[in-house]
């Protein structure tokens, strides 16, 4: 019987040290998501298996011109967008939902916009 308690309290400490381990060892998100170092304003769009970081560099509205960079900084597209919000507001970094190559350029709202080397084409 003594053998018994010892196991049960053995089995009991172990069980607990496991659970303590595995929440200090859970990574914390901070709900931010990756930053850039050289564009701090670059907004992260994505997830633990990919995305990418979009960022407006020039402004002159209803156009902007949009910097679309890998998750390791590297330039991936870049190019001028046109749209205008339904309410009024200028398009912001955060506005930006994804992009997977091409020419188009997705919104949160799920707009798509076309790339262009030229602005307002």
């Amino acid at each position: 019987m003594r053998i018994f308690k010892i196991l049960v309290v053995s089995l009991t400490v172990v069980f607990f040290l496991v659970i303590v381990a595995m929440f200090t060892l859970v990574e914390r998100d901070n709900g931010k998501g990756p930053v850039l170092n050289n564009h701090p304003k670059a907004f992260w769009s994505g997830a633990e298996d990919g995305g990418s970081f979009f960022e407006i560099t020039k402004s002159n509205p209803p156009h902007y011109y949009v910097e679309i960079r890998h998750e390791s900084g590297d330039i991936w597209s870049k190019g001028w967008v046109t749209h205008v919000k339904k309410d009024g507001r200028q398009l912001s970094n955060e506005d930006f939902m994804g992009y997977d190559g091409g020419d188009d350029v997705y919104l949160q709202d799920e707009t798509a916009l076309k790339l262009s080397s030229e602005l307002g084409k």
